[in-house]
């Protein structure tokens, strides 16, 4: 049952590096106090994008969890719910998924997982994982979660097909974005490509990404092929991570594209990023539902990305951008290439995306979402 007191939610996320599903967890934690719920967040607090939420305003309380053998930090969750009075532990990570879960069904609270990536798939191969570990985990979620959420349709179609979750205890609740900070004064393309030193005259194609995991490899060998097409392309790569930075100045320089990379990392101000740049590019192996994606359109750019994941469900083909196999630079190459040749089909696409993000995946639909499925459950016991 709902309680008389405002019900408290806590967000469980074990990752080290920002990202778009960070992003979500944040607007989660800045949109439901307006609903009537609390929110605190159950993070390592040592991470630099924990400041964020403080910032915000949203709680955060140390909790790391260092594998799902931590018996330290299972024990250290179910204190934290107990003596936080939460009434749904709500994860957002596989490793959390575990632990916290299981902390919040020994204390007798609601537990909801959301899913932001595809599930049990190995990450280079793309093949399904079918070993001991992906068994267990679809045995986690089959067992210790109340309500499970999909960003993606393709996702929630995984929860049940893949992982054998009943279906009444699967939801697809969309990934949702403000568009607004993404609306910028002309005078932003001018001064975010004189800061980086590119000229008006040049392509910048951009990705908003984790520098770990999201095919920035691809992109600098399709981006080879589009500069030895002729094409003045500069690569704008925004984001974090923990390996992935040395290997793509390597690469960068091996293919003879260094001074035409800007590896600018952890940026507060994307939508001027994004004001400078021509198209957006995301080449990811596996994808939930981007919010990098969704960015961009509401920064009016044509989206190339791979069929991946949830990627289908925000861009469609020839209308908003375009969709190329996986690990397929060629295929990309040839989708930059075509846009970078022709700024009036990039125009038309970045309108059309722009109008689909405002129109299908707005940050309201989403909180609102969230908060009635919290109150469902807690009504239902």
């Amino acid at each position: 049952m709902v309680p008389e007191r405002p019900p408290r939610i806590l967000m469980v996320h074990n990752y080290s590096s920002w990202g778009g599903n960070l992003a979500m967890v944040r607007a989660l934690g800045c949109g439901l106090p307006k609903r009537g719920f609390e929110v605190a967040l159950a993070a390592p607090a040592g991470e630099a994008y924990v400041e964020r939420f403080r910032t915000a305003g949203i709680p955060v309380l140390d909790a790391a969890i260092a594998s799902k053998h931590d018996l330290g930090a299972y024990r250290r969750y179910g204190r934290i719910i107990r003596g936080g009075g939460f009434d749904v532990v709500h994860t957002h990570t596989r490793r959390a998924d575990f632990i916290a879960a299981l902390a919040g069904r020994r204390s007798g609270v609601k537990v909801i997982s959301t899913q932001h990536g595809q599930i049990n798939l190995e990450r280079r191969s793309l093949r399904v994982d079918t070993g001991p570990s992906a068994r267990f985990y679809s045995w986690c979620l089959r067992n210790l979660f109340d309500r499970h959420v999909g960003v993606s349709a393709e996702i929630a179609a995984e929860l049940r097909d893949r992982c054998g979750v009943r279906a009444a205890l699967v939801t697809h609740i969309p990934n949702g974005l403000d568009a607004a900070p993404f609306e910028t004064p002309p005078e932003d393309r001018v001064s975010f490509r004189n800061e980086i030193g590119v000229p008006r005259w040049a392509t910048v194609a951009t990705i908003v990404a984790s520098l770990d995991s999201k095919g920035h490899d691809d992109l600098l060998a399709a981006a080879a092929e589009v500069t030895r097409a002729g094409v003045d392309l500069r690569v704008v790569a925004v984001g974090e991570g923990q390996w992935g930075r040395p290997g793509i100045e390597k690469r960068a320089r091996e293919l003879g594209l260094a001074a035409r990379v800007h590896l600018l990392g952890f940026r507060a101000d994307v939508p001027r990023v994004l004001a400078g740049s021509d198209l957006f590019v995301l080449p990811t192996l596996s994808e939930g539902l981007s919010i990098a994606i969704m960015e961009a359109m509401a920064a009016g750019l044509p989206v190339v990305t791979t069929a991946v994941g949830g990627n289908a469900e925000l861009v469609a083909e020839g209308i908003t951008g375009s969709l190329v196999p996986p690990a397929d630079p060629p295929a990309l190459a040839a989708a930059m290439l075509a846009l970078a040749r022709d700024p009036a089909r990039r125009r038309a696409m970045g309108r059309a995306g722009r109008a689909r993000v405002r129109a299908e995946f707005t940050l309201e639909r989403m909180v609102d979402a969230y908060a009635r499925m919290y109150r469902e459950l807690l009504i239902g016991g």
